[in-house]
């Protein structure tokens, strides 16, 4: 992505497609008529008054979502906007709405498959149509879709759902050319990188792969590899929730940051399970998965009265120090838990 593009993502989801579409230039076809705008919703106040006296208790107020309005220009005048080449049914697994290859002679080809300026713009309408509708993502709770924008070399994302859409005057579709208002609801105000991060920490027996010191050719020598803390280096300026995934074997994985709080399981993994621990606003969900990689169910009951609640699992900005500790009980030397933290900073804006 460049300077100017915004887009919207989503996966698909059984026989439903996701989406991979990129506007906001004119080159895209669907572009930005003004700068889109964002507004936050009110703070939910926790304000009591005082019975008696003057004045209030300030009680525990909570930030809700931002909202994107795009006034978008559908514009086919000269190309279609929906560049499909040759035509697919978008349905199926792994099919995504949208995705277009930037290439002046791809659009050229199709150009000349016929059709004119007017057909294109009804096309190219009912794609972005489509694509706000959103089918793969609102028919399950919790699903999101990603909508992100690049502007001063940096690309960031909010997570959310596409909801409003409006056809604007179609007095110029005739011509190729339609005004759309669409605009997109987030889950929390955060503004998050578009790059992910990771960590991970390990307890588990590996071998070397340096010969032995002054016996050149030879096997190289088994060796203990640990690293059962590590450094989380966290930017942005708002805390964020990671993800936080425990490989077995092991009992009873405990997870601390920075000595502030810690995730701890009550159970055993055997060796090629895991469980993934979602502490962000649009999931919060302890699932356990099996070696196959199949879902086993929640394990959020298995989660220690010393754990804090997921919406408290947070990472503020700066350097974090993460450690792991277990109980080996059953393991041999050979045997430990593997864990992977990934998190995407969070922005106050674009």
């Amino acid at each position: 992505m460049v300077d100017g593009d915004w887009h919207l993502g989503y996966d698909s989801n059984s026989h439903l497609p996701g989406a991979d579409l990129t506007f906001g230039r004119i080159d895209s076809g669907i572009y930005c008529l003004k700068k889109p705008t964002v507004t936050f919703g009110d703070p939910e106040r926790g304000d009591q008054p005082l019975p008696g006296e003057d004045g209030v208790r300030m009680g525990r107020d909570y930030q809700r979502s931002a909202t994107v309005t795009l006034e978008l220009g559908v514009d086919t005048v000269d190309y279609p906007a929906v560049r499909w080449w040759p035509p697919n049914l978008l349905s199926g697994t792994g099919r995504m709405i949208g995705s277009w290859p930037k290439n002046p002679m791809f659009l050229e080809l199709l150009k000349a498959s016929g059709g004119t300026p007017e057909s294109w713009n009804v096309d190219a309408v009912a794609m972005l149509r489509q694509v706000w509708r959103a089918d793969s993502v609102r028919e399950g709770a919790g699903r999101v879709a990603w909508l992100t924008h690049t502007r001063a070399g940096r690309s960031r994302r909010l997570y959310g759902r596409p909801r409003d859409f409006e056809i604007g005057s179609e007095q110029f579709t005739g011509q190729g050319y339609t005004p759309v208002i669409a605009r997109f609801t987030a889950v929390d105000d955060r503004f998050y990188s578009a790059a992910h991060k990771e960590a991970e920490l390990w307890d588990y027996y590996r071998i070397g792969t340096a010969p032995r010191p002054g016996r050149p050719g030879l096997p190289s020598t088994p060796e203990w590899i640990t690293q059962r803390t590590a450094t989380l280096a966290v930017a942005g300026d708002l805390p964020v929730h990671p993800t936080i995934t425990i490989y077995g074997p092991c009992t009873n994985p405990k997870v601390t940051l920075n000595g502030l709080w810690s995730a701890e399981l009550a159970l055993t993994l055997k060796t090629g399970e895991y469980v993934i621990i979602h502490a962000q606003p649009w999931a919060r969900t302890v699932t356990k998965f099996t070696a196959a990689g199949t879902s086993a169910g929640s394990v959020a009951d298995k989660l220690t009265r010393a754990s804090p609640r997921l919406a408290k699992m947070i990472l503020v900005p700066g350097r974090l120090q993460a450690q792991l500790s277990h109980s080996r009980a059953g393991l041999s030397p050979r045997q430990g838990p593997r864990v992977k933290i990934t998190w995407r900073d969070a922005y106050g804006s674009w």
